[in-house]
């Protein structure tokens, strides 16, 4: 049977391995680091949880009573929620402010402020919705993913943890989206817009101003297969729909050949294993069956993953791809 944390103690005095003045004072200490490990973990969890029931809470008031409440009380609640999220992400940030220095930050209070800031900007976003559509009676879509991905991209300069980078490749692909789809009114050019956000992000990934390498290129790849796919369901752009996927997939494997992140290799292969048979079906006029279609698709899976691996052998100059 294991021996308790004071029978060891006690064991050991009467060793006279430790005095009894010794032990207690060992005594002491673990009691006074043992907690503080235990309450960090438990409050963590409690504030993920926490957070969960408030919004869960919010959505349903919202979803009960919004049309009831007026333009203010709608305008003062995301406000108040916005400022509340980003006073709580700051102050658990550790941020310098001018009246405070910098203070240590544990794993557990960074990843809590992270999310903190990340939801203030989704807050932020519809109350500038609504402020636009409900006050100015204007479609407020692209202010407000832009009023979001600043704040995003500013929560992300102050902590730049996974949840910000989340929130802004979300609060990009919406601006890029809303922007364009409101200029042009045209799918292919919202799906050229994204292309454009993706590469812009993975420059962005590659350059170290997006920290979070790996996930950063996988974000990046997916917005531009988003935007290669958009135009599909417009009869006259359905060739550029998987002629854009195409490039955007060889794109991700000329990339890897360089930068060795399993995520290009992926978003490589699912680019080509969607734009090939759409191209095939287009051709054809849809007279192929779809099991003709389902061995298209394995044959380019196959080869696209022997590409890869063989790309994988080669000299490898980019960065090490957990970076």
């Amino acid at each position: 049977m294991a021996e308790s944390r004071d029978d060891v103690l006690r064991r050991l005095v009467r060793e006279s391995v430790l005095s009894a003045q010794q032990a207690a004072a060992v005594s002491q200490a673990l009691d006074q680091a043992e907690p503080p490990r235990a309450r960090v973990r438990w409050v963590e969890v409690a504030g993920y949880v926490g957070g969960g029931l408030v919004l869960m809470g919010a959505l349903s008031l919202v979803g009960l009573s919004w049309a009831e409440l007026s333009r203010t009380a709608r305008i003062v609640i995301l406000l108040a929620t916005t400022g509340g999220l980003l006073a709580a992400g700051v102050a658990l940030g550790g941020v310098r402010l001018p009246w405070r220095p910098p203070a240590r930050v544990g794993a557990a209070q960074a990843r809590s402020a992270a999310v903190s800031l990340a939801l203030a900007s989704g807050t932020g976003a519809l109350a500038v919705d609504v402020l636009v559509s409900d006050v100015l009676l204007a479609d407020g879509g692209t202010i407000a993913a832009s009023a979001g991905l600043v704040l995003a991209a500013a929560g992300y300069a102050l902590l730049p943890a996974v949840p910000g980078a989340l929130a802004c490749a979300a609060f990009a692909v919406l601006t890029a989206g809303t922007l364009a789809g409101e200029l042009t009114h045209s799918a292919l050019a919202v799906g050229l817009s994204l292309i454009g956000a993706g590469v812009l992000w993975t420059v962005l990934v590659l350059t170290g101003v997006i920290r979070q390498r790996r996930l950063g290129l996988g974000l990046g790849a997916a917005m531009a297969l988003l935007g290669g796919q958009w135009a599909l369901g417009q009869e006259h752009t359905t060739a550029w729909a998987y002629g854009l996927t195409f490039a955007v997939a060889l794109a991700c494997l000329l990339l890897y050949r360089w930068e060795r992140a399993w995520v290009l290799l992926v978003a490589s292969v699912i680019g080509f294993t969607v734009a090939v048979p759409e191209a095939v079906w287009d051709w054809t006029g849809g007279a192929v069956s779809g099991s003709v279609i389902l061995i298209i698709a394995g044959v380019v899976l196959v080869t696209t993953a022997v590409v890869g691996i063989r790309l994988r052998r080669g000299p490898r100059n980019g960065p090490d791809p957990g970076h």
